[in-house]
């Protein structure tokens, strides 16, 4: 998970946690990039409007990367207009959410995601 927000990125972690996830969370796109050098998630959720790499320009960089061809991205944002939304599935995500999230907007992505690792 990589959000510029720590408190909110830290909660979201709490929460995913308490769902029985492994969560690393990160504040900013290199950070997310050098992550994933040595974590392979199953699911990312990226804030969009994070500061010099934003999340669209990081679902792009992370996409190239064939470990992560089965992971399930989530733009996790406060930008919600079609053009947002529109943009962020040209950036390869695959779900939009927008903040503050609906946990239960979430959980069925956080499902999506463990059906996707069993099928590996």
């Amino acid at each position: 998970m990589a959000d510029d927000n720590q408190d909110a990125a830290i909660t979201m972690g709490w929460i995913l946690e308490a769902k029985g996830c492994q969560v690393q969370v990160v504040e900013d796109g290199p950070s997310a990039l050098k992550a994933v050098a040595s974590f392979t998630p199953d699911l990312v959720l990226l804030d969009i409007g994070m500061p010099g790499m934003n999340g669209y320009e990081l679902c792009t960089a992370l996409r190239q990367n064939r470990a992560l061809a089965d992971v399930v991205f989530v733009a996790q944002t406060g930008w919600g207009q079609p053009s947002h939304i529109q943009r962020s599935k040209e950036a390869g995500f695959d779900h939009h959410l927008v903040k503050p999230l609906d946990l239960s907007d979430l959980e069925p992505i956080v499902a999506e995601a463990w059906r996707a690792k069993r099928k590996q």
